[in-house]
């Protein structure tokens, strides 16, 4: 996932050398569900949901990779080019340390990412909310 601009100072310097080392660590793959960077696979909708298609029609289950079929009938999925992400395992992008840091597909570090997204939107709104008292008149 892009760096937000907001975040940017908060990487180190060489955080495209950091980046690299743990894709090649992962063997340029997700290490959730294994799939490669770079290629279009199909991700599951439907009865399929959960699998993804690579593109020599073998079919990986979502969560951890594994075999489920080698040439399926039918498939439905929607077409998604894979780009490695790093995620930083503790949402501290100044924590740059191996074992906080995992490649993952955008699908599985968005996943990862979820509740973390829901709480820091939930404090956003609420500051929000208490911006808007400070400035609430009564004309009762």
């Amino acid at each position: 996932m892009p760096i937000k601009p907001e975040n940017r100072d908060r990487y180190p310097d060489n955080w495209k050398q950091i980046r690299e080392r743990i894709l090649a660590r992962a063997g340029n793959c997700c290490e959730q569900c294994r799939v490669p960077n770079g290629v279009t696979v199909l991700r599951g909708m439907a009865s399929d949901k959960g699998r993804y298609q690579m593109p020599d029609g073998v079919v990986r289950d979502a969560e951890n990779g594994g075999l489920v079929c080698l040439r399926p009938f039918e498939f439905l999925g929607t077409p998604v080019k894979i780009v490695l992400t790093v995620a930083h395992l503790d949402h501290t992008p100044e924590n740059c340390a191996d074992d906080n840091l995992k490649a993952l597909c955008q699908w599985h570090h968005l996943r990862y990412d979820a509740k973390h997204h829901a709480e820091t939107a939930r404090q956003t709104r609420r500051a929000k909310l208490a911006i808007g008292d400070l400035f609430a008149t009564n004309e009762d």
